[in-house]
C-alpha cells in the first residue's frame, strides 16, 4: 500500500473519530527515542480537541508511556488511544492515560511488566517481574528444602551472578510501574471512579503471571477499563491501517519503528533503520 492510500485511511478515520490521528508502530522497546519524533508531529498538527493515537508496540522502558502521555496531552483536551492488534506491557501503561482505549476483536492490551537488561547477557532484554519470581523461586526453594545447605550451595552461583545494586534496581522499577499506572489512572482514564484505581493498578501489575497474557477488550472491560468497541466501517478503516503498516514493514526489512500522521505520511530512505515519516 502506497503512502497516498495509508493518508486517505487515516484522513477517513480522523473523520469517523473527529480527531487528529498519529501513528506508532514498532517492533523495537518503546523508549524515549520516540519523544523527538512525536513532537514533530504534534507540533505539525497544533493544539486540537481530540487526537487519536493508533498503537502497536510490546511494550518497553518503565518511564517512557508517562512521557508521552504528559507530551501528548500538551496538544489536545482528550485523548484516546486505538489499539488495532498488540499493545502490551509498557505500551498497556501508554493507555492508562488515555480517555478511552478502542479496540477490535483482535485487539490485546497485556499486564505492566516492564523490560530491564538481562544481569547476565547484557543484549538481552527480559520482563523486570521474570526476573523477581525467580529471585523468590530460589529463595523459597532454600526455606522449604528438606536440606537447606545443599539447596543454597546448588542456587548460590547462581545468585552470585546478581549484582545488589542491579537487584534494587528492578524493585525500583516494579515499584515505579505501580506508580505510573496508579497516578495515570487516577488523572485521566478512571478519574472519575477512584474506588477502582487501586484494583486495576494491582490487576495489571500484579495480577497475571505471563508476560504475554491476552487481555481482550471484553477483559479489559470487566477490570473497569473505559473500552470502545469498533465496529463497522471504523473497525474496517483501522484494521486496514494495521495491514498497511504490516505490509510496509515487511517491504523495508531494517525498518523497526514508524510515526505518523496525516500530513508526514512518507518515507525518508535515510531515516528507515529507525524512523519513518
Amino acid at each position: 500500500m502506497k503512502a497516498e492510500e495509508r493518508v486517505t485511511l487515516i484522513e477517513r478515520l480522523e473523520q469517523l473519530r473527529k480527531s487528529k490521528v498519529i501513528v506508532y508502530f514498532s517492533y523495537t522497546p518503546l523508549d524515549d527515542s520516540i519523544l523527538i519524533p512525536l513532537y514533530r508531529q504534534l507540533k505539525e498538527i497544533g493544539h486540537t480537541k481530540k487526537i487519536d493515537l493508533i498503537l502497536h508496540s510490546y511494550g518497553g522502558a518503565v518511564d517512557t508511556p508517562y512521557k508521552v502521555v504528559t507530551l501528548i496531552r500538551e496538544f489536545c483536551e482528550e485523548f484516546a488511544v486505538i489499539v488495532p492488534f498488540v499493545a502490551k506491557s509498557a505500551a498497556s501503561m501508554l493507555v492508562l492515560g488515555s480517555d478511552e482505549v478502542v479496540m477490535g476483536p483482535i485487539s490485546e492490551l497485556g499486564p505492566i511488566d516492564p523490560l530491564v537488561k538481562h544481569p547476565v547477557y547484557k543484549d538481552t532484554l527480559v520482563p523486570v517481574q521474570a526476573v523477581w519470581h525467580c529471585l523468590d523461586y530460589l529463595q523459597r526453594s532454600i526455606v522449604n528444602s528438606s536440606d537447606p545447605e545443599v539447596t543454597s550451595l546448588l542456587v548460590s552461583p547462581l545468585l552470585d551472578k546478581l549484582d545488589p545494586l542491579l537487584i534494587g534496581d528492578y524493585e525500583k522499577t516494579i515499584k515505579a510501574s505501580r506508580q505510573y499506572a496508579e497516578r495515570l489512572l487516577s488523572r485521566y482514564m478512571l478519574k472519575d471512579d477512584p474506588e477502582r484505581v487501586l484494583k486495576v493498578t494491582w490487576a495489571l501489575t500484579e495480577g497475571y503471571f505471563s508476560h504475554g497474557y491476552p487481555i481482550g477488550r471484553r477483559e479489559a472491560k470487566d477490570l473497569g477499563l473505559k473500552v470502545t468497541e469498533a465496529q463497522g466501517e471504523l473497525w474496517d478503516v483501522i484494521w486496514d491501517l494495521y495491514l498497511a503498516y504490516e505490509e510496509l514493514f515487511n517491504e523495508k526489512e531494517e525498518q523497526v519503528e514508524a510515526v505518523e500522521s496525516y500530513k508526514t505520511s512518507k518515507i525518508n530512505p535515510s531515516q528507515i533503520k529507525k524512523t519513518c515519516f
